[in-house]
């Protein structure tokens, strides 16, 4: 029979890059907590289920799946989409989550400041308030800017680093780190964790910056190219920047929102460097330099 003293923890998004890192970190506590993976594919749940992991199938549009899922469940990583649907999928998850006896959440948010208009911030903000006005024990882990970006949205573009905000800087954290903050916050509980807010910036830089490590780690240059959101829109309109066709049309437009308002300064509160990975893991945080050399190929099959 399995050990019912120890916490079964529920993983969202354990397909993710963020969500399969948090499984696997908290695999590696071995008798601290049990991780339970979940995704909307029954194929994948199967293929978890025979290498010996325990997973569940959750569709979070579909409010069905919750309480079969949740069953037995003692906490829960939460992570959504970007997508405004995470406003009716953490209120109908957090709702079941209630009923189900959950003792604790951990939610994975943005680097807010609690009255951002910015569509995307302002979602995560809505969920953190229902899941604060619930009966469960939560914590948030507010990441800024993923660098895992860099393969991504904001990666390298024709060969050069565009940065549509001027020199303003922004923060950047690595998917590691995040998902060891996370796994440690899910595993040590809510004795130690409820109710806080737990934020994540590692390395301040700007474009030219940022293109500058990338440049150091690939020994190869990577020229930035600077602009201000006004040149940014003027080249969506020309059809010479696209955003990704997976890409919600909301959170598309949200992007540009951020970018207009970081370089106007109101997001000024974020440009900050935080202790949270040595506080809560005992270690220097991944850098950007590091991160990029670690990802060399994924950086290289980008570059023409």
């Amino acid at each position: 029979m399995p050990n019912t003293d120890i916490p079964r923890v529920l993983v969202l998004g354990a397909t993710g890059r963020i969500g399969a890192a948090v499984a696997g970190e908290l695999e590696a506590m071995p008798g601290q907590v049990i991780p339970v993976r979940a995704s909307r594919s029954g194929t994948t749940v199967e293929r978890w289920i025979a290498a010996g992991q325990e997973a569940v199938c959750v569709d979070l549009d579909d409010p069905d799946t919750f309480a079969g899922a949740l069953k037995g469940i003692d906490r829960v990583f939460l992570v959504t989409g970007y997508t405004s649907a995470m406003n009716h999928q953490t209120k109908t998850f957090v709702d079941a989550a209630e009923d189900a006896g959950v003792d604790f959440l951990v939610h994975l948010g943005v680097f807010g400041d609690g009255r951002s208009t910015d569509p995307h911030f302002a979602w995560h903000e809505l969920v953190e308030r229902y899941i604060a006005g619930s009966t469960l024990a939560w914590a948030n882990v507010h990441p800024h800017v993923f660098m895992e970006n860099l393969l991504g949205i904001n990666g390298p573009r024709d060969g050069q680093l565009v940065w549509p905000m001027g020199d303003k800087r922004v923060g950047w954290v690595a998917g590691a780190d995040i998902a060891a903050v996370a796994a440690r916050v899910l595993a040590e509980g809510p004795e130690t964790h409820a109710g806080k807010d737990y934020y994540l910036s590692t390395d301040l830089l700007n474009g030219t910056e940022v293109a500058e490590a990338l440049s150091d780690a690939l020994g190869r240059e990577i020229p930035a190219l600077v602009l201000t959101p006004a040149d940014l829109q003027r080249m969506i309109e020309a059809g010479l920047d696209i955003a990704p066709a997976d890409m919600d049309a909301a959170y598309a437009a949200s992007t540009l929102i951020w970018a207009r308002q970081t370089y106007e300064g109101r997001f000024d509160h974020g440009a900050v460097t935080t202790s949270t990975v040595e506080d809560l893991l005992g270690r220097e945080p991944v850098r950007l330099r590091e991160w990029a050399a670690a990802h060399h190929q994924e950086l290289l099959d980008r570059l023409p």
